[in-house]
This record gives structure tokens, C-alpha cells and sequence, in this order.
């Protein structure tokens, strides 16, 4: 198999922090929000409030300034 260099440690933290906001705060409320019609405003503030949202955005803005480069 082929060692995947694309990714590195911080990446993997993301992405199981990330999977752990989705199994808690997503999965459970899905067929609720379908049935609704919308996802509740309070999942985008948890999203937002654990770093998931405007990645790209300048700290000063509110964001994390990340570029997204994955070098």
C-alpha cells in the first residue's frame, strides 16, 4: 500500500474532530431537520464556535485564517 503524505497529523485531527461534531450535533437530528424542511440555527452556531465554518477567513474577520493548502 502507499503511505499517504498529503495529509499530516494536524489534518487528521480536523478531520476526527470533525467526525465527532457530526456524530453528535449532525446524525442525531437529521430526520428532524429533513422533516422540518431546515437545519436548526443553533448547529451552525455549535459549528461555527468549534472552528468548522469560514476556515478561510481572516482571523481578524472572525475566522481561522487557514489558506486551505495542504503543504
Amino acid at each position: 500500500m502507499i503511505e499517504r503524505t498529503l495529509f499530516n497529523a494536524d489534518h487528521e485531527a480536523f478531520r476526527d474532530g470533525f467526525r465527532r461534531f457530526m456524530d453528535r450535533e449532525i446524525a442525531p437530528f437529521h430526520a428532524e431537520w429533513e422533516e422540518q424542511g431546515h437545519v436548526d440555527r443553533e448547529v451552525w452556531r455549535k459549528a461555527g464556535a468549534d472552528g468548522f465554518l469560514c476556515m478561510s477567513m481572516p482571523e481578524a474577520y472572525g475566522g481561522s485564517g487557514e489558506s486551505g493548502s495542504h503543504g
